[in-house]
């Protein structure tokens, strides 16, 4: 299976990127890295106490020194090894307890709040929600200590070598009494060992964004399938076929790469065996040969047949680490990827927001061009439009003709490809960026509630910065009044039943009052709806813009609707035709026209009249 997706050289290298998380760990927790480097005694002197305890037993035994001397021997090195166990154990707890507190605590943060920051456009892009799945991994590996992945695991792995490497030291000058022969057969072995290894790494590395794909599908299917808002659609439409289907060409597709990923690993299974084979035969092979023919003793040959398996397991672990070290700088690039991703909004000093004796404000476009970072051709095209201030514009279009995306242009969700937009003659990256959010009150088509109660869902700040003056007041305007006098609860009522059993599921005319209220609690001065009444019938959707025109008398609003008889009271309505605007003009005479404005307007307008009893009721 080849794949789709070549990765570059790592941007990092190992020696960076210890030393990046070593920074991180000693700004969060410090007590940690003196932790990591007390356990390298212990795991040093541990196998060595196990290697050495055998030989004074059968020396012991050999050389008749006395039970006295066999006790004391064996309680002086016994001591020591359990010393360093428990010192080991106490080490392990807490560092595991540490990793799963503060560090997890640390790292979830700087993930989530990189997740909620970074520019929205970035978010929408598929390999940064790759990378984000990536960084979630990373976290989940250092919740749960691993030393394999996670976080920390180039500073457990980097010490683990330097440990290793002490040991392969000690031990090697203890073989070298012995036969260079023997280190040389295991340094061999192991170094093919490691090549073998590097190879399956790289080939992992180059293609786990394409099993991550697939998990994100995967998870979107499974989340969907349960979820309330699509239940009655499956039900209704037999969807259960499609989510069926589509669930199973992902995950065989997605079992291919897995069948794949486990046959390399059983080849390099396949490889280490044989080695270890072939390397500890020879070496054990050779022991008996010297003690047959005199030149060691038992004890020696006890002592020899324990370091040749602790010399044997210092290079494997040596080798693992070392293909461990580069699997892991992997993740860590990832995860610097993400949290270095770069934003194009202004974060920091920016002009001044225009003062209230300046509103309403003024909107100005100046050939405006934009397409997705994924893509290359241009889905908003050479857009030349001026808002004046307290103006009402109407947006509308088929479907795909680039209207939401003009808006998000507008609100700064993202940024043009080409061109400026201006608010009261400043360019938009002239603002700081959460400052620039303060000037609009956007109301979406896709209405998301927090699972908080509805009077923290309408003003979305903390409980005592509630005004609850103004807060009344914007329930009255929106009409959200009557539908809280009704609930047991009132404003305390909380939202979203999947977190909350308690919680309500408000209706589309509720859900639309909510986000009424929360627009006028916000009181921005430019208004943005893109479609947040699509859900409700013709007649109640005709009285809630009338309500928003009503509310938005002094702001500066744009307006789209697919419905263009409710947009008819606007000052000004667009016609969009694939990126661009290709007719401008009120209502009236778009009409006179006989444009595509007027050809939309009549198929709308027959079918109503078809539908409502004639053109009288029209």
């Amino acid at each position: 299976m080849e794949s789709t997706n070549q990765k570059k050289k790592p941007p990092f290298g190992v020696f960076q990127n210890t030393i990046f998380v070593t920074k991180l760990l000693w700004k969060w927790d410090k007590a940690l890295i003196f932790l990591i480097l007390g356990n390298i005694p212990t795991v040093l002197f541990i196998p060595l106490c196990t290697v050495y305890l055998p030989k004074v037993i059968v020396q012991a035994i050999e050389t008749q020194a006395g039970t006295s001397y066999l006790i004391a021997s064996i309680l002086f090195l016994g001591i020591i090894y359990l010393s360093l166990n428990l010192l080991s154990s106490f080490i392990k707890a807490q560092t595991d307890f540490r990793l799963s507190t503060k560090v997890g605590a640390h790292l979830t943060y700087i993930i989530n709040e990189k997740s909620m920051n970074t520019d929205y456009e970035n978010i929408g892009n598929p390999h940064t929600q790759t990378l984000v799945q990536k960084s979630l991994e990373i976290l989940g590996n250092t919740m749960d200590g691993s030393t394999d992945g996670g976080l920390l695991a180039l500073v457990f792995i980097s010490l683990s070598i330097f440990s290793n490497l002490l040991g392969f030291s000690v031990y090697a000058g203890i073989l070298s009494k012995l036969s260079p022969f023997v280190s040389i057969l295991i340094i061999l072995s192991s170094l093919i060992l490691h090549l073998t290894n590097t190879k399956v790494n790289q080939w992992i590395y180059k293609n786990k964004e394409n099993w991550l794909k697939l998990d994100n599908k995967l998870y979107y299917l499974g989340y969907k399938s349960s979820d309330f808002d699509v239940a009655k659609d499956i039900r209704l439409y037999h969807m259960r076929n499609w989510f069926y289907g589509t669930f199973k060409k992902f995950m065989d597709e997605r079992i291919r790469w897995t069948v794949t990923m486990q046959l390399l690993y059983f080849l390099c299974s396949v490889v280490g065996n044989v080695l270890n084979l072939l390397r500890d035969g020879g070496a054990y092979a050779y022991l008996i040969y010297l003690v047959f023919k005199g030149s060691i003793s038992v004890s020696d040959f006890v002592l020899y047949f324990g370091i040749i398996s602790g010399f044997s397991n210092w290079c494997t672990n040596i080798i693992q680490n070392l293909s461990k070290i580069t699997t892991c700088n992997y993740d860590i690039c990832d995860l610097r990827e993400f949290l270095n991703m770069k934003d194009n909004t202004n974060r920091g000093k920016g002009v001044a927001l225009p003062m209230k004796q300046e509103l309403p404000y003024k909107i100005e476009l100046h050939q405006v061009h934009y397409h997705y970072s994924t893509e290359e051709k241009d889905i908003i095209r050479n857009i030349n439009l001026t808002i004046q201030p307290g103006e009402k514009i109407a947006i509308v279009g088929a479907n795909g003709a680039g209207k939401t995306t003009l808006v998000k242009l507008i609100c700064g969700l993202y940024s043009p490809t080409s061109g400026e937009i201006k608010i009261n003659g400043y360019k938009t990256e002239e603002y700081n960026r959460d400052d620039y959010f303060q000037l609009f009150s956007p109301v979406f088509q896709d209405v998301q509630f927090l699972p908080i109660s509805i009077k923290r869902n309408i003003t979305l700040c903390k409980e005592q910065e509630i005004d609850h003056h103004k807060l009344n007041q914007c329930l009255v305007l929106s009409g959200l009044d009557q539908v809280i006098e009704k609930l047991p609860h009132g404003l305390d009522t909380l939202l979203v039943s999947d977190l909350n059993e308690e919680g309500i599921q408000l209706s589309g005319g509720e859900q639309q009052k909510l986000m009424l209220a929360r627009a006028l609690y916000k009181n921005a001065p430019i208004m943005i709806l893109d479609e947040p009444t699509a859900a409700l019938d013709p007649i109640a959707e005709n009285e809630m813009y009338l309500k928003y025109h009503e509310l938005t008398k002094n702001a500066t609003s744009i307006f789209i609707s697919h419905r263009l008889a409710s947009t008819r009271f606007c000052d000004r309505i667009l016609f969009m035709e694939q990126g661009e605007i290709v007719e401008m003009g009120t209502h009236e005479e778009l009409l006179k026209t006989g444009g595509k404005y007027r050809e939309m307007f009549d198929i709308q307008a027959k079918y109503y009249k078809e539908n409502r009893g004639g053109e009288e009721d029209e």
